[in-house]
């Protein structure tokens, strides 16, 4: 393929410019301690000493048995000609005492040789070829405090219950709402133990999405309980440890009392009406005669339906003067079933008026089908 001198110029402009080009890392901000559990944002920010258009950053932190580590935010920009990017990762503890983070990134530089082949098309260039060098971030350390809740943050939990009394082996739905910021994605489903009672529970559903403070948003799980006699709901209760009073908070709603009265006794429900209880018989007549009285009327409207007058629609060929403009008309249309009328009016057999009837009557035909 033939090579195009301008893209070449500014390949080498462009190679030439970042060839070489240096970078630092440095830690912008960090937290001196935290609580396990507790989620705290670590800024890191790389500075090239050029624009460094060929220089990509790879860096998936790992987390470690002492804590987990997840990209929060990334920020890419060019600052005074120097290409600036800037991380938030998110820490949380897993264990107290002091805790070491030391986190790697992939610092990888595209070749000339690689940009000149993918630009000038070449069939065996298949993808870039990369220089990579690993960046070792500066170290941060963080003193983890105890924590013996298994959530982190400012949470508040809300418990609706649908109905307090119920027939027998009706369901009582029961809905639990989690909502606030901290480590919303440790949520453990709920485990609701009530005596003589069928609990049936779904899977929570988590509405969250990433937050300087760990995850933001709200967890709802659902319950349906089942029994046969009356029940209470217990008090459902979350520890959590309040990271604003750094201290722990229990969350609990207020235990509910549910009555179930029996239903319907099957053989009751089975007993057909006595022969001496005239009201049922004559309440059953009434139903009967009502219906045969519907089915008449349906009857009656459907056959005035039908002899009601109807407005004759104007079709395109009543503006016809000649047969030979209906002739005309007919054939512009380019619809098959109007030829027979049109041999008929060519032949001479039918006259205008004749063959505009045959026409309404092919074409009210055509409708009631």
């Amino acid at each position: 393929m033939k090579r195009s001198l301008g893209k070449l110029i500014a390949l080498m402009i462009l190679s030439m410019s970042g060839w070489g080009a240096t970078y630092e890392w440095k830690m912008l901000e960090a937290p001196q301690s935290l609580y396990v559990q507790q989620s705290g944002v670590v800024r890191y920010e790389c500075t090239f000493s050029t624009s460094a258009a060929d220089y990509t950053i790879d860096f998936k932190p790992s987390s470690t048995e002492e804590y987990r580590a997840s990209i929060l935010t990334q920020r890419d920009q060019i600052v005074k000609g120097k290409r600036v990017q800037t991380f938030d990762v998110l820490i949380t503890p897993l264990r107290e005492g002091n805790i070491e983070i030391a986190l790697e990134a992939l610092i990888r530089h595209t070749t000339f040789a690689s940009i000149e082949n993918a630009s000038i098309g070449r069939d065996n260039v298949k993808k870039y070829d990369f220089d990579d060098e690993t960046a070792h971030l500066p170290k941060v350390l963080i003193t983890a405090k105890p924590n013996s809740a298994a959530l982190s943050g400012e949470m508040a939990l809300e418990v609706r219950i649908d109905k307090r009394s119920v027939i027998a082996h009706e369901p009582v739905h029961v809905s639990l709402f989690l909502r606030g910021k901290g480590n919303l994605d440790q949520y453990v489903p709920y485990e609701l133990n009530i005596s003589g009672v069928n609990i049936f529970a779904e899977e929570p559903m988590r509405d969250i999405s990433p937050d300087t403070a760990g995850f933001s948003g709200e967890i709802r799980q659902e319950f349906a309980l089942v029994s046969s006699k009356s029940f209470i709901i217990p008090s459902i209760t979350i520890d959590v440890f309040d990271t604003s009073t750094q201290k722990i908070k229990r969350l609990q709603s207020e235990a509910a009392a549910i009555e179930v009265v029996q239903g319907y006794e099957r053989s009751n429900l089975l007993d057909p009406p006595a022969l001496r209880d005239w009201s049922g018989w004559m309440r059953y007549t009434l139903y009967t005669g009502l219906v045969i009285m519907g089915i008449v009327l349906g009857e009656a409207v459907r056959r005035l339906w039908k002899l009601r007058p109807r407005r004759k629609a104007k079709r395109f060929w009543d503006e016809a003067k000649t047969s030979k403009e209906l002739v005309m008309l007919l054939s512009l249309s380019g619809e098959k079933r109007y030829e027979e009328v049109i041999g008929l009016l060519e032949s001479g057999r039918v006259d205008l008026r004749e063959a505009k009837k045959k026409l309404d009557k092919l074409t009210t035909d055509k409708e009631e089908k």
